[in-house]
């Protein structure tokens, strides 16, 4: 942690991109109990305002409602469903590919095939056709579907990083005192890979609310009345010369959230790098 913050001070970009995600947790979780305005709440004498009209910051769309408040409770979906997307992904990459590389052989390359068809089919697409055919939007289905997705690029990265320990002494020395499987993948190798761990899971948010972004563009994410910020810009696109604040606010929102999260996964790659 101390070389993390001591880095972190030599970094400004890596800070600032902290103090963005930090804002927008903060803004998830405490922001909507100091708002006005409810983000479902109609106010047809202020529809499409400008920013600071009848008290709107960031103005209204068609409907009249608050842009600023649907962006701040369309975080916390956003945020939710990215984290949990994120954590599922590699918790089901770790255990699939570091089985894979332990047992070698006809399981690894089973695994492979299998990796190599799923990775085959864009994410995007994949997660698309799915959820079309199930007809299911929720934040459970959502959630479930493009961890999915993710979860073949997050077990070839567990499996090359337990392929690098796999002849480590540690690991023979584990074998030879007669530990199960288990407790040799994930007691011995897993600390000793968790860097590039880290780094992918910081990554797979990061896709993972573009990913949720572009599936409430297209249509199929996460469903009215919850406010997500892809569906807010494709709703509004068709006011964009008479009300551009419409767009331009929740599409700064997605650009902010993806940028601030990548630049800290790059970030901490140099550090967890660095430290080794």
């Amino acid at each position: 942690m101390s070389a993390f913050l001591s880095s972190l001070k030599k970094n400004p970009v890596a800070a600032a991109a902290l103090f963005v995600l930090l804002a927008w947790i903060a803004a998830a979780f405490a922001g909507p109990a100091l708002l006005r305005f409810g983000f479902s709440q109609m106010d047809m004498g202020h529809q499409m305002s400008a920013p600071g009209v009848g008290g709107h910051l960031l103005g209204t769309d068609a409907l009249g409602r608050d842009i600023l408040s649907r962006i701040v409770h369309g975080s916390r979906s956003i945020l939710t469903v990215a984290l949990l997307t994120s954590v599922l992904s590699s918790l089901a990459g770790i255990a699939i590919g570091f089985s894979a590389g332990y047992f070698g052989g006809a399981v690894d390359a089973a695994f492979l095939r299998g990796m190599d068809i799923l990775m085959a089919i864009p994410p995007l697409v994949l997660s698309m056709v799915v959820l079309g055919v199930l007809g299911d939007s929720s934040i459970l289905s959502l959630t479930l579907i493009v961890s999915v997705a993710y979860t073949p690029a997050t077990a070839r990265v567990a499996r090359g990083a337990l392929l690098t320990c796999l002849g480590m002494e540690y690991v023979e020395a584990a074998k030879i005192r007669g530990e199960s499987h288990a407790r040799i993948m994930f007691a011995e190798i897993l600390p000793n890979t968790v860097g590039p761990i880290i780094v992918e899971v910081t990554a797979r948010f990061a896709y993972s609310i573009m990913m949720i972004a572009s599936l409430g563009f297209l249509g199929v994410g996460l469903q009215p009345p919850t406010p997500d910020w892809g569906m807010m810009v494709i709703e509004n696109k068709s006011i964009i010369k008479a009300a551009p604040w419409a767009v331009l606010y929740p599409s700064l929102a997605i650009a902010s959230l993806v940028v601030s999260v990548s630049l800290l996964s790059d970030f901490l790659s140099k550090v967890l790098n660095h430290a080794e």
